[in-house]
């Protein structure tokens, strides 16, 4: 492995290297996509570790992971194919490599997977170093928090780096942040070392000596009660592009036996001019660097634009996604009315409640595996108090290439058992804005789940208060209970391979409540239950639990995702991995057709 040969480096060596790696990443991603400023912010930084560190018997954790490409490199991995199928995962990845102790995709888990860690290797008697590497957005996250605050001491050999770049995917402003950034200790502390350097050669034997003195002051500059009240020694600011300050203090910090916070000062996109002027354009990209194009996050946000115009209470909540869920134009035309909660989803649920109680009409937008970090408050706050708060539903069903850690296939499960949540799934952008309109008019607890990506537009469709669900194609023997705007189209697809058999074709945009004078209807056919999620749980189930309820006898087949974490890989690469094509639709069509049974669930 290279991460052997670091360790015999010297600092030229080490700057050459860094280089070419930058260079690596910039070829990966443009081939490839992926998240490149994170990356191209931390090649210095990984690569004293790997210098300073034994891995992978001392225990590396990055918190999110999407900062993991030139750690991936050093541990004999290429970013050849990145995030594609067969290809490096976009994110750590203990299956992939040894060198990845967590697969971790999710903000602010690393503290506490690191004291875990500790804690078990103390009880075995084990001397490994554990070391947390988290960013200055992430450290701001609840569990982060947590981790920090809830024991005045912390075990020994233990490390965490802060990775201060001053951004989540956009600028981070956090209160949290300004504390800890400290910039006139920074300022301080650099006229001290501008004099330092200006008097003494540190390549001497004095300088060497002079170089742990002047380590030591800055610590005294530097002292940081925040940290050292929750038992850690603080040490830095420090340049997380100067190798040879990096390995210096790493290497001091590796002989200590106390529990350690370094504090490291990046630049998010480092080396790449246009990721450098703008680190959010170039935080997440496709092949050739381009913006991938979400037509529901779009559509989220030209409506809500339209409505915000009409109504003065209402507001949009984000955690740390205003790019992503589509509320950059949002946020321009209303900035007092947009509510960053940063990388805090219950903090953004529960914050979206109190605003509800008060009379505003909070539009909480987030993505689908975001959104479960969030439960207890979508339980408690909002759905308890029956209070009128809209959960707008980014990503939801199978991601791509971000992969296992980020699948939106749980949300319907996770949902719809919930009091007082309706819950909706439009089949494409049009249907979107009349569900969001209807559910905005009801004003109780409401959840509009879509996926990522392209979505043509099915046509025009009944008005949800005329019918919950809508036969969008007639036919007879055969129903499809298509659930989702993926679904949908797949269906109508599978319909045209088997159009001598001529299946029914329904459009199910609400999964609670269940349309049942449909349910009813076609309750003497075959019905297929079609969905992109888990089967466990999800959609079908609830046709299932409809039926026995009632104890209807009928032919019902589901179709949806197995149990099991989804690898990285094209949407349509994973849906064929689950067997949710269009492809595997029409087969499971044909087999009802020429099933001559009837009257039973399975």
């Amino acid at each position: 492995m290279l991460t052997d040969e670091i360790r015999t480096y010297k600092t030229g060596q080490l700057k050459q290297l860094a280089k070419e790696l930058r260079e690596e990443i910039i070829g990966g991603v443009k081939e490839s996509g992926g998240h490149l400023s994170s990356n191209l912010g931390t090649v210095e930084l990984t690569l004293a570790l790997h210098k300073v560190f034994s891995f992978p018997q001392d225990k590396l954790i990055f918190d999110v992971g999407h900062q993991s490409y030139t750690h991936k490199l050093l541990t004999g991995r290429t970013l050849k194919n990145l995030r594609h199928a067969g290809g490096a995962s976009g994110f750590p990845d203990p299956e992939e490599s040894e060198y990845d102790t967590f697969a971790c995709g999710h903000s602010g888990t690393s503290v506490a997977l690191g004291i875990g860690l500790c804690n078990a290797r103390d009880l075995a008697g084990g001397k490994e170093k554990v070391i947390a590497v988290i960013g200055d957005a992430s450290l701001g996250n609840g569990l982060a928090l947590e981790s920090i605050f809830a024991a005045d001491t912390k075990p020994n050999n233990f490390i965490v780096i802060l990775n201060d770049n001053g951004m989540s995917i956009d600028k981070n402003n956090s209160a949290l942040y300004k504390s800890v950034s400290k910039m006139t200790v920074k300022k301080r502390y650099r006229r001290f070392n501008s004099f330092v350097s200006r008097v003494f050669r540190e390549t001497s034997a004095f300088g060497r000596y002079l170089r742990k003195i002047k380590y030591s002051i800055k610590g005294w500059l530097n002292k940081n009660d925040f940290f050292e009240r929750c038992g850690f020694k603080y040490i830095g600011p420090v340049n997380g592009h100067d190798l040879n300050e990096l390995v210096a203090v790493l290497s001091n910090i590796r002989d200590l036996e106390e529990p350690v916070f370094l504090h490291a000062i990046t630049r998010k996109g480092y080396g790449f001019d246009a990721a450098e002027e703008d680190p959010a354009r170039y935080h997440g990209v496709g092949k050739n660097f381009a913006e991938s194009e979400n037509s529901f996050s779009n559509a989220l946000g030209r409506h809500l634009l339209l409505r915000a115009g009409e109504d003065r209470n209402l507001v949009a909540v984000t955690a740390a996604m205003t790019d992503g869920v589509g509320l950059s134009d949002f946020a321009k035309a209303f900035p007092d009315r947009l509510f960053d909660a940063g990388i805090c989803e219950s903090y953004a649920v529960a914050m979206a409640a109190g605003m509800a109680k008060s009379g505003l009409r909070p539009v909480v937008c987030i993505y689908s595996t975001f959104l479960q970090r969030a439960y207890d408050q979508i339980v408690h706050d909002v759905c308890l108090q029956n209070l009128p708060v809209i959960f707008c539903i980014d990503r939801a069903g199978l991601v791509g290439s971000d992969g296992k850690t980020h699948q939106g296939l749980m949300d319907i499960s996770f949902l719809r058992s919930i009091p007082n949540l309706t819950l909706y799934a439009p089949k494409d952008c049009a249907e979107f804005a009349d569900i969001f309109d209807f559910a905005y008019a009801v004003g109780r607890p409401a959840a509009i789940r879509y996926p990522n990506g392209y979505a043509p537009n099915l046509g025009s469709a009944r008005r949800i208060e005329t019918s919950l669900w809508e036969i969008i194609s007639d036919g007879n023997g055969v129903a499809v209970l298509a659930c989702g705007a993926r679904a949908v189209a797949r269906a109508l697809e599978a319909k045209k391979m088997v159009a001598p058999l001529n299946p029914k074709i329904i459009n199910c945009r609400s999964i609670e409540p269940l349309d049942e004078r449909i349910l009813e209807s076609v309750s003497g056919m075959k019905i297929l239950t079609f969905e992109e999620g888990y089967a466990s749980g999800g959609f079908g189930s609830a046709v299932a639990e409809y039926y026995a309820r009632n104890a209807k006898s009928v032919f019902l087949k589901i179709i949806g995702a197995e149990s099991g974490f989804v690898p990285h890989g094209a949407c349509e690469e994973q849906a064929a991995w689950l067997k949710i094509t269009a492809n595997d639709l029409a087969l499971k069509i044909r087999a009802a057709f020429s099933d001559g049974r009837n009257g039973y669930i399975f």
